[in-house]
This record gives C-alpha cells, structure tokens and sequence, in this order.
C-alpha cells in the first residue's frame, strides 16, 4: 500500500460504502469500527456511508454509528436525511423500469423494484428470501411484477450467477444506453438505476451542501458502484478485499473488510496523527 501523503488535519469526510466495506463477513458493524468512527464524528469529521441499499436497509447502520449529515444511499439515486427522511431521489420513469424488468425476466433472471420500506418481486425463491435476510427489508411478492409497477422505481436489481452477470451487463448496458445506468455491488448483482446517477454525482452534489472538496475528503469502496466517488476523492481508499478495477483507481489500498481495514486506516492515518500532534 502507497503511505498516505494527506493532511489529517484537512480532513472533514469519511464517505464509505457499506457492505464488504464498512461491515464485516457477517454484514455487521463491528465495535472496534464504531468506536473508530464515533471519534472522527467527535473531531468534526462527517461520516457518510454511500451504498446501494436503499433508504429502509441503510437507516439502521448510520443511527448506530450517530451520522449527522446527509448520507447517500441507492447507488445515488437517493439522499437521506441524518434522520432518515429522503431529502432528493432520482427514480426512473415506470415504463423504463417495465422495459429492464422485462429484458431480464425474457432472460430468467431474477428481478426486483424498490417502493418506500418494500422491494417487490413476482413469486417467493432464494434469492427473494437471502435478500430479505441480509437486507433487513420487508419483501412482497406480487406475482404480475411488469404489472404492478405503476410508480416511478429508484432502483432495479436482478441476482443471477457471476458467470450470468458478466455476460448480460455489458448486453444490457448496450441495450439502455443513455436511458440508464447499470452497476453492481456485489458479483451477482445487476444494478438498473436512473442515467447519469451514480455515488460520485451524488457525492458531488452533497460536496456542494457540506462544503466539501477532493481534498478533504477520504473515500472507501470495495466494487464497481464505489468507483465513481473514489475518484471523487484525491485520496480514495479500495479495500484489500476489492475488484482489481476500484484498486486501479484508489490512491491507496487498506486492509479488508474482514480486518477491520476502513477503521484500522482510519486510526492510523487520522486519528492517531492528530492525538499525537495534540499530545507533543
């Protein structure tokens, strides 16, 4: 890993993606993490996790670790309040969302839309039980699921096999290109989300808000949906455990996941310096 060569005091953010980022294995925040992130908010520093989950599956991680900004969730389709109001959200127009929805079930993909506390689907399965488990959201199936979607949908997600994945991305971002964008945050993942949203845009927008710059701000990510708002950052950080892709365009490279790495980065880049230089 690069030394870091940033300012600790110039630090005002930590903007973090969620999960295989900030959590562990088991999707969980561990102690020694929110300790770590406690301090930073007691120094000043923002703390702002940026992830894919939607408003409802994100709310609980940052009240555990006391957020007190806005924060980004959706891939950036949505910014939420510090007490978990959605404060902007650019969703996509229902026809589009029926035509992605569509594509992916003419392929046997299983596929998924987002409504308040909901995500909704056409017929109970694995994955539809795995989600609801790891995300923590309430799951409904509704059967006619091109049918039921009559409002506008911040986000679509279809859970299929890796091999599947790399296959139909770059197909269905062919498919819709200048209608949406299409990421992912995890290998099974095919995330559909309106064109020209991403973490970065969002970050960008939020940097506005908050008075923040490329130079003041840290950036964590493990995966493709991350890559935008690392390079946001002149001091981006990928996680051990990440795509060789966010590695390529982080300046520096943590511990993983599993390690506590974020927090560990954290102690000794930020915290540790500034206690020192307040001891000497």
């Amino acid at each position: 890993m690069n030394t870091p060569t940033f300012d600790p005091r110039q630090i005002r953010a930590i903007v973090s993606d969620l999960d295989d980022t900030l959590v562990d294995e088991a999707g969980k925040l561990t102690p020694y993490t929110v300790q770590v992130l406690k301090r930073c908010i007691a120094r000043g520093i923002h703390v702002i996790p940026a992830s894919g989950r939607t408003q409802t599956s994100l709310a609980p991680y940052a009240e555990q670790i006391g957020v007190d900004c806005p924060y980004i969730a959706c891939n950036g389709a949505q910014l939420i309040s510090p007490d978990h109001q959605v404060l902007e959200e650019a969703a996509m127009e229902p026809e589009l969302a029926k035509d992605i929805v569509r594509y992916l079930q003419a392929r046997d993909i299983y596929v998924q839309v987002y409504r308040g506390e909901y995500f909704y689907y056409a017929e109970e399965c694995a994955p539809s039980q795995k989600y609801k488990h790891a995300s923590g959201m309430k799951g409904q199936a509704v059967g006619d699921l091109l049918g039921f979607i009559d409002y506008p949908v911040p986000k679509v997600l279809a859970v299929t096999d890796p091999v599947i994945v790399q296959q139909v991305m770059p197909e269905i971002r062919k498919q819709f290109a200048g209608q949406a964008e299409f990421t992912m945050s995890k290998p099974f993942f095919i995330e559909a989300i309106s064109c020209g949203v991403s973490k970065g845009n969002m970050l960008s927008r939020l940097s506005q808000r908050l008075h923040l710059t490329p130079d003041n701000t840290l950036v964590f990510g493990d995966s493709l949906n991350d890559i935008s708002m690392i390079q946001f950052s002149r001091h981006g950080v990928a996680m051990g455990n990440a795509r060789a892709e966010t590695k390529a365009a982080a300046a520096y490279v943590c511990g993983p996941n599993t390690e506590d790495g974020l927090a560990r980065f954290l102690e000794q880049y930020v915290l540790n310096p500034l206690e020192k230089e307040e001891n000497s």
